[in-house]
């Protein structure tokens, strides 16, 4: 095992502000080499996530566990700094779709009404909540949300809820993003759907309802210090450039196929949500 200045000899980790340059809590036996392959493996993974962000919402599930098991942070420092990653892909991912009016403002506005204030609860709470309840009941939503779309074939139509609807899933959603760190459209979209929305105002919607929720995340997770700057701003820019790309895809694509890709893509994450407790820390 090394000692603590062991795991503070890497300048490469410090300067993206890694946990262990605060309290030395993270796994020993750090050295450059091995630090710069985490950091270049996370910023690739950054691609997917951007690109499955941008297409059908879900791609956020994928960082905070990377975060964990790849870069040794713990859950709330891992969730904190994948919410400031988030703020990156939420701007981008909002110029995208509204350049091209695919953005149902009214519903968006009312979702983030009631995600804001909720946000900062999810992440004063997150070191409360066991992550195999979390984890377990945000893949039972997805899951969920992929069997329906998939089982309804054409999906719903619908671009707007009732208000008193729209603000409690905001809140709804708002809570479990930021207790979880995964982003608003990872748990925005599977409920959507679930409520009839259509696909493409969905994701949309998720675009927008991204920037309150990971600005009030990471005010909760900041006052904790569980926010890691410099490797989220990484993670963000290299994200929101996928994200620009994924939603010009998911434009491109027909209705029916798009509500077919993100049924699909919503099962396999789903399934993934459901063995990531399981895997090795």
């Amino acid at each position: 095992m090394g000692s603590s200045r062991d795991k503070l000899e890497c300048p490469l980790w410090s300067s993206v502000g890694h946990p262990a340059n605060r309290n030395g809590t993270t796994r020993s036996g750090h050295h450059c080499d091995y630090v710069l392959v985490m950091l270049i493996g996370m910023l690739v993974l950054a691609v997917p996530v951007g690109l499955l962000i941008g297409t059908v919402g879900v791609g956020g599930v994928l960082l905070p566990p990377a975060l964990v098991h790849l870069g040794g942070f713990g859950v709330p420092a891992a969730a904190g700094t994948s919410s400031w990653a988030f703020l990156f892909t939420g701007v981008a991912g909002t110029l995208a779709y509204a350049r091209h009016g695919t953005i149902p403002w009214p519903l968006a506005g009312r979702l983030a009404l009631g995600a804001a204030p909720a946000a900062v609860a999810g992440a004063l709470v997150n070191g409360l909540v066991p992550p195999l309840v979390v984890w377990l009941v945000l893949g039972s939503i997805t899951l969920g949300a992929g069997a329906h779309r998939l089982r309804r074939g054409s999906g719903g139509d619908r671009t707007a809820l009732p208000t008193a609807t729209a603000v409690v899933t905001g809140a709804v959603v708002g809570f479990g993003s930021a207790l979880t760190g995964t982003g608003g459209p990872v748990l925005l979209v599977p409920v959507l759907s679930l409520l009839g929305v259509a696909p493409l105002a969905a994701v949309a919607a998720g675009q927008l309802i991204q920037l309150p929720l990971a600005a009030f995340a990471v005010l909760g997770y900041g006052t904790t210090g569980s926010v890691h700057y410099g490797l989220g701003t990484l993670l963000g820019v290299v994200a929101a450039a996928a994200v620009v790309a994924g939603a010009r895809f998911a434009r491109r694509l027909p209705g029916t196929r798009l509500r077919q890709v993100s049924a699909g893509i919503l099962l396999g994450v789903g399934v993934f949500l459901f063995t990531l407790p399981f895997w090795p820390s």
